[in-house]
């Protein structure tokens, strides 16, 4: 998410005027620039809502920032002095992957995240060369910070300390449940899909005998956003929705043309009211491909087959991994109840642990959730709450280790901030 998060700052600010630019601080061989610190104070204060703050305040998220930016940047000498780490070209490849499916996604479709590019003058080559060492640097800082985190040990003991010294400062917990479950999307049966799209034909015949296009959204559309606008999506431009079929046919289209098209959505009768160079002005008819009932009756026998199986002693998390539509189904430990989907909760709350629910529907298709175990929330108990108490005893105890190191990186590396111009904060 960090590169993500980077990528789409650089195009948000790219139009901006640009900072006049200097070095604010040195570590080892390392540098930093003002227009870094300033271009993370924007984003920190942009993540958070805040778009004018009085100078003061700003000056104090800088310095806080830098001071950050400084530990970073030891860390990651740190990280390049250390000969038993080494990242090769392939993890920042697979990390660049990964991070540009991301950008893929959060674009919505292949042609807008193409148009991204395209708007700020970049390519695709040019973005992973632009992001390479700052992947590499990424990945070697982690694998600095989890080695150091290998180091690091908590006895019962200090488990017992950190409690009776943090007690009155803990947050109240949730009530928390250790559950895992399968989720099965109805898949829409060969009727179902001939039906739709035979409703889909006969449309598109009325309209193509000059029916009014606008009378026939309004009474069958399933768009509840354009149905009431006669299935008026207004001008549309290459890569500015979702679905690349939808697009590819209204743009083959001229003024006047009417087709069908396939979505996940459903089937849509297009109507191209007007074309210019890079958009055409659209209206629609979505029919959805809901599940019918015999397709859900489906889903939910498939359930009950492999609830049965779980009750015979198969492993039920062997189950999910085989057999669900969602990933958040693995057993992940504790989660926060007020979290999890209301089907979800309202299942569990008539389970005893061990127990496995019958299967059921909800919004995003069947389930069928085990109850491995539950803890009430409240203020934590050193006995029951044991194993977060050590986690948080554990980061606590990492974090000191970590200022430490930091503290004593600033005395040996050459370090030295120039905030102003010069060097107000002299560190080696």
């Amino acid at each position: 998410m960090w590169l993500l998060v980077a990528l789409l700052w650089v195009v948000e600010v790219s139009g901006e005027e640009e900072l006049l630019d200097r070095i604010v601080a040195v570590v080892d061989q390392e540098i930093i620039l003002l227009s870094e610190v300033k271009q993370r104070a924007r984003l920190e204060l942009f993540q958070k809502g805040k778009y004018a703050v009085d100078d003061s305040t700003l000056r104090a998220l800088e310095e806080r920032i830098l001071d950050d930016m400084i530990a970073d940047r030891i860390i990651l000498v740190k990280a390049q002095n250390d000969s038993t780490l080494e990242v090769t070209p392939q993890e920042v490849d697979r990390a660049l992957d990964e991070q540009l499916s991301r950008i893929r996604r959060e674009a919505g479709s292949q042609q807008a995240y193409e148009q991204l590019l395209r708007k700020e003058g970049l390519t695709e080559k040019d973005l992973r060369k632009r992001f390479r060492k700052e992947v590499r640097d990424y990945l070697l800082k982690q694998k600095f910070m989890a080695k150091l985190a290998m180091k690091i040990r908590v006895s019962d003991d200090e488990v017992r300390k950190f409690y009776r010294a943090y007690r009155d400062s803990f947050p109240v917990l949730p009530e928390r449940a250790d559950i895992a479950y399968i989720l099965i999307k109805p898949k829409v049966g060969e009727r179902r899909l001939n039906q739709v799209r035979s409703k889909a034909v006969r449309l598109l015949r009325q309209v193509r005998n000059g029916a009014n296009f606008a009378a026939l959204a309004e009474a069958y559309s399933e768009d509840p956003g354009s149905r009431r606008r006669g299935g008026d999506l207004g001008y549309l431009e290459r890569g500015a929705t979702k679905w690349p079929k939808f697009e590819r046919v209204a743009f083959s289209l001229k003024p006047g043309g009417a087709d069908t098209v396939r979505t996940p959505l459903g089937y849509h009768v297009i109507l191209v009211e007007d074309r210019e160079k890079d958009r055409v002005h659209v209206r629609h008819i979505l029919l959805g491909l809901s599940p019918s009932s015999e397709d859900t009756a489906r889903a939910l026998t498939l359930l009950d087959s492999l609830r049965e199986r779980a009750l015979s002693g198969e492993d039920f998390e062997e189950l999910v991994e085989r057999y669900s539509e969602d990933p958040a189904g693995r057993r992940s430990g504790w989660r926060p109840v007020e979290q999890l989907p209301k089907v979800i909760t309202d299942a569990i709350s008539v389970l005893t642990p061990g127990q496995i629910s019958r299967p059921f529907k909800g919004l995003a298709g069947c389930y069928l959730v085990k109850l491995y175990d539950r803890k009430p929330g409240g203020i934590p108990d050193l006995e029951r709450d044991w194993d977060i108490i050590k986690e948080w005893a554990f980061e606590r105890k990492l974090q000191r280790e970590f200022e430490d190191l930091i503290s004593e990186e600033k005395k040996r590396l050459y370090v030295e901030v120039r905030w102003d111009g010069h060097i107000t904060k002299p560190l080696r």
